[in-house]
């Protein structure tokens, strides 16, 4: 099956990551939104990589995991994952 990569935008906590894992997703380094002067600011961009047969598919397995309707979270998209 392919792999995706979905990004998104929100602080994640403990339960964010024990659901992510329990949903069999790996989550990879974050980035930080802003760079302003040298200081990291803003909400991190976080990328998700997951299993799935379609960007779509890849998208709402991650959203279930923790939730789209969490306020905390944004600017969510999804593509092909990078060769490693």
């Amino acid at each position: 099956m392919p792999k995706f990569s979905v990004r998104f935008k929100g602080m994640l906590f403990r339960a964010h990551f024990e659901q992510l894992r329990e949903a069999g997703i790996t989550l990879g380094p974050g980035e930080p939104s802003m760079v302003i002067g040298g200081i990291e600011t803003g909400p991190p961009i976080n990328t998700a990589t997951v299993e799935a047969a379609s960007e779509e598919e890849a998208l709402e397995t991650v959203e279930a995991a923790i939730g789209r309707d969490v306020p905390n979270f944004s600017d969510w998209e999804a593509g092909a994952a990078p060769d490693l």
